[in-house]
């Protein structure tokens, strides 16, 4: 009887239409009303997801711990986890994973998970996975170091203490500063500085560090200065004045170079170690004067011992010397026969007149025609014939008193002008002939086969052409060019300067002396020349040109000396900085010295003197040696022996930068086991080794190629090239 009507027992989810009609009690029923329609619903959903699984813990800092999980599923549908920390939910999210900020460090947590769907059933919790954040990042530096002490212990080391640091976790070195630079890390509280300069202040600071790299401020400085070093160092010494194997006589200065890093105190000169007398000097110069008459004649050494204030001493390489206080007087001097002589007699075709000042007396004779002979009639014991050698000379047969004595190639690769071409010694005191004759052959790298007669000395002198680059000659000033060349130069070059006070001085020993260089209308510069220190003269190296074949005159005389005394001498040219007004320039030439010595030369071709080894080489030409050739080895062992008889013998050598170590016996001992020849520069015709005071009578000197060398040497060279001999 009611308008409603809860319709029950019905099915989920299912769409129903219903209609009404009206009933009386007489029965009557109206017409159905119209449909209403009505669905009922789902039915509640009461299944919760799964428990979630998988669940991960990962702490990524110290206050952030990261949670990862597996899906849970649902029979509708998962809407979101929810997220236990110890037990308590501390979140929701519909994600997988959580990350919980806002964490201790160092802490241990625990974390489970549970899932829940719309309908607000809730999974179980999830197993629970925990995670421990790590310490918090430290910040915080040591603290500043204090109590810096630096003391210098020795001239290169300074050693450095403080007290430690302290740190909120801990202090795990120091870094160490010198000058504002970090030299080093330490984990001590102290530290050695070494390496360092002496008499130099040092100032340092350290920092502490933690194992977070935390740096505290550098600490106050603390400075040191460390002392002079030690002085260790010898000095250094060497005998400058006179030279190793000099023939001394007289009263002589022996003189020292002597240097130290800190200063020279002193230098002691010793005669034969001390046995023949000392001395000691102070102050540089370091020189003293030695009377040679308080010793016998003979081989003398001196050494110098240079000493500095720490104690440290050093001594210098030994000199010998030979005292000859008694030598026998010089042999009488030589006589020039020009060319143009009436004892010189031409005979056959070719012979001409040739003129040029460097020539002896100005002029010579040559001829390029085979048969043609000059020959000079003279009276003595010993002759010379004086000629040339250049790129144009020839081969000249000898002949003496008519029979043949040798042939003589005269070529050279430098031209060398007014020089010994043939010696002949040893003769009777009586009249002889000096044949020369042209062979009209030559050298296979000459350019022609003249032969030049020049003059002929009686007796025979015997010269040494030493050439400007001879450790003999010493240069002084700040103009001299050195080592200009020129095929028509001595030995194939000169020095020049222009440089008013510049010096060339040569120091020799003998009787006579020629300084030859340029004269021209280019070079005619004004010089002065000192003989032993005393002015000689002035010398105007001006000429004009002298013919349409020659614009100067290479290898001219300037200035000649002749019956000096038989000991040291010095020849000094001096350049004024003037010259001939007609000259183009003020420059003076030095090209070489002939000096003339005492007693009688023999060539290393000569009888006397044997060759025994394999390597040696005669007949070389290399430099512009004694009468042309010399025998040149480098095979150890190898010797050169000379037999002669004599007082006094001279070893004429060659020292240069190829140069070899020798050892020097007199019959039969060694006199020097290691005779150095060893130079920078070139010195031919030198007499490299000298033994005066020989008791008279026949001996030999022999010559032995060691095959070892000065380090800076080139090679292990040994030149033998002529003896010289005093009766």
């Amino acid at each position: 009887s009611a308008t409603s009507f809860p319709n029950t027992g019905l099915s989920p989810s299912t769409t129903y239409s219903y209609t009404v009609a009206a009933f009386d009690a007489a029965g009557n029923l109206s017409a159905q009303s119209s449909p209403a329609n009505a669905t009922t619903p789902a039915p509640p959903d009461t299944t919760p997801p799964s428990v979630p699984t998988g669940l991960r813990a990962t702490a990524v800092s110290s206050s952030q711990i990261n949670l990862s999980w597996a899906a849970s599923s649902d029979n509708v549908g998962v809407s979101g986890y929810r997220v236990f920390r110890d037990g308590a939910q501390i979140a929701t999210t519909s994600a997988t994973s959580f990350p919980n900020t806002g964490l201790s460090p160092s802490t241990t947590y625990s974390y489970t998970v549970a899932a829940f769907d719309a309908a607000g059933n809730l999974s179980a919790q999830s197993s629970p996975a925990s995670a421990t954040t790590p310490a918090a990042p430290d910040t915080t530096p040591p603290s500043v170091p204090t109590g810096l002490r630096a003391s210098a212990v020795s001239s290169s080391q300074i050693n450095l203490s403080w007290a430690a640091s302290s740190d909120n976790v801990g202090v795990s070195g120091y870094r160490v500063f010198r000058d504002g630079a970090q030299i080093a890390t330490t984990s001590a509280t102290s530290f050695p500085n070494t390496g360092l300069s002496p008499s130099t202040t040092y100032s340092y600071t350290v920092a502490a560090f933690d194992a977070a790299g935390n740096l505290s401020a550098q600490s106050s400085p603390a400075s040191a200065t460390t002392p002079a070093a030690s002085d260790t160092t010898p000095p250094t010494v060497s005998i400058t004045s006179p030279a190793n194997g000099a023939p001394v006589k007289g009263t002589v200065i022996v003189t020292a170079s002597a240097s130290d890093n800190v200063g020279v105190v002193g230098v002691q000169f010793l005669l034969d170690n001390g046995v023949n007398g000392s001395a000691d000097v102070t102050t540089a110069p370091y020189s003293v004067s030695w009377n040679t008459a308080t010793v016998s004649d003979g081989s003398h050494k001196i050494t110098a011992i240079a000493r500095d204030a720490a104690g440290n001493s050093t001594p210098s390489a030994p000199v010998t010397v030979i005292v000859n206080n008694n030598a026998p007087p010089p042999p009488p001097p030589a006589t020039r026969f020009e060319d143009t002589d009436p004892s010189v007699v031409y005979s056959g075709p070719g012979w001409r007149s040739d003129m040029y000042v460097a020539l002896s007396n100005g002029g010579a004779t040559d001829s390029d025609q085979a048969g043609a002979q000059a020959t000079f009639t003279f009276t003595g014991t010993s002759v010379s014939w004086i000629g040339g050698r250049w790129v144009e000379e020839g081969i000249a047969r000898v002949f003496l008193d008519g029979g043949f004595v040798t042939e003589v190639d005269t070529y050279s690769k430098t031209k060398e002008v007014q020089v010994p071409l043939f010696t002949a010694v040893g003769l009777a005191d009586t009249s002889h002939t000096l044949t020369i004759e042209v062979t009209g052959r030559k050298n296979i790298a000459s350019n022609l086969p003249f032969v030049l007669v020049d003059a002929f000395d009686v007796p025979a002198a015997t010269i040494s052409r030493l050439q400007e680059t001879d450790p003999a000659v010493t240069f002084a000033g700040s103009g001299w060019l050195q080592g200009v060349t020129g095929d028509e130069y001595s030995g194939g070059t000169v020095a020049g300067s222009l440089t008013a006070g510049d010096q060339a001085t040569l120091t020799f020993t003998g009787t006579g002396v020629r300084w030859l260089g340029e004269l021209g209308p280019d070079n005619g510069g004004i010089a002065r020349v000192f003989l032993d220190g005393a002015f000689m003269q002035e010398v105007n190296t001006y000429a004009p040109s002298p013919d349409p074949g020659h614009h100067s005159t290479f290898q001219a005389e300037h200035f000649k000396a002749t019956g000096l005394a038989d000991t040291s001498h010095t020849l000094t040219i001096e350049v004024t900085g003037r010259q001939d007004p007609a000259a183009v320039r003020a420059t003076v030439v030095v090209d070489a010295f002939d000096v003339i010595t005492s007693g009688t030369r023999r060539e290393e071709t000569d009888p006397a003197v044997t060759f025994t080894g394999i390597g040696w080489l005669q007949g070389n030409r290399d430099h512009p040696y004694s009468e042309g050739t010399a025998a040149v080895s480098t095979i150890p062992g190898d010797r050169a022996t000379f037999t002669f008889t004599g007082t006094s013998v001279s070893w004429i050598g060659y020292r240069g930068p190829q140069a070899g170590i020798a050892r020097v016996i007199l019959d039969g001992s060694v006199v020097t086991d290691s005779l150095d020849l060893y130079i920078p520069s070139e010195g031919p015709q030198e007499a490299v080794f000298t033994l005066p005071g020989l008791a008279a009578g026949s001996h030999t000197l022999t010559i032995e190629v060691t095959g070892s060398k000065n380090p800076a040497s080139l090679g292990v060279s040994i030149v033998v090239d002529a003896f010289d001999v005093t009766p």
